[in-house]
């Protein structure tokens, strides 16, 4: 079954986490150290709304772009260099 088949199922892997954004800001302020802390952090972090994401793909899409244009402007280079 595929990863979005089976979210579609609700069905999540073993090692899925499921955090309480309260909790998570609790362990913050209190300063909660080692693995507890980071893994409410990471959490805290993985959990932005859908137009941030959106957001944040467009930025990379772009980047990409961007350097696929590179790309081929040094593959041109190389090609007038060499040929």
């Amino acid at each position: 079954m595929s990863i979005k088949k089976e979210y579609n199922n609700k069905c999540f892997s073993p090692d899925w986490i499921e955090v309480e954004l309260d909790e998570v800001d609790e362990q913050t302020k209190s300063g909660a150290s080692g693995s507890d802390n980071k893994e409410g952090c990471l959490e805290s972090r993985q959990r932005k709304d859908l137009n941030t994401l959106l957001k944040e793909l467009d930025e990379i899409k772009q980047n990409i772009e961007k350097a696929v244009e590179k790309q081929h402007r040094l593959a041109n280079l190389m090609s007038y260099y060499t040929g």
